[in-house]
């Protein structure tokens, strides 16, 4: 992994903050993505001992996150997420910038992703979770999802080619 990638998304995080230009939730994350498509994965996979977990749904993704985060915290493991709640994977790698060093370390046991249900395809491909946890669907932004069958046929398809140690997690 490249050090000044991640120097460059640390430096658009620091600025986009300092100058109150937003949370910088997901321009680093654009910004490595952009110059990386693997930023993500190969992260990731320079972080083997990193358990991940991807929570996705129409609503519930931030709460469940949360709760999720104060269980594993309070069983004495270190936890980070996309808190910003930027749920695409630019936020998903932007949320990594926030945390790594600058040699691709993620110094954490845990990291909880929360995932646009119709981007869950995409991040799959990205990242190799550990548990996922699927929430609700509801007729959601119809203009740019469709119908919820249509959501549901995606997860389904994404989760065939999910690791079969993966905890999967459904609200029924």
């Amino acid at each position: 992994m490249n050090p000044l990638l991640i120097l460059i998304g640390k430096l658009v995080l620091f600025i986009s903050r300092t100058l109150n230009l937003g949370s910088g939730s997901t321009w680093p994350g654009h910004i490595a993505i952009e110059t990386n498509p693997r930023f993500v994965r190969q992260i990731l996979k320079k972080n083997p001992n990193l358990k991940v977990v991807i929570v996705a749904g129409t609503n519930g993704k931030t709460t469940t996150s949360l709760m999720l985060e104060n269980i594993l915290e309070e069983g004495g493991l270190k936890v980070f997420r996309n808190e910003a709640g930027a749920n695409l994977l630019n936020g998903i790698a932007s949320s990594i910038i926030a945390n790594i060093n600058l040699t691709g370390r993620l110094s954490f046991d845990v990291a909880i992703f929360e995932v646009d249900e119709r981007n869950v395809e995409l991040a799959l491909k990205e990242i190799n979770p550990h548990a996922i946890l699927l929430l609700n669907i509801f007729r959601d932004q119809l203009d740019r999802y469709g119908e919820v069958n249509m959501v549901l046929k995606d997860w389904g398809e994404a989760l065939s080619d999910v690791d079969s140690d993966t905890f999967l997690f459904t609200n029924g």
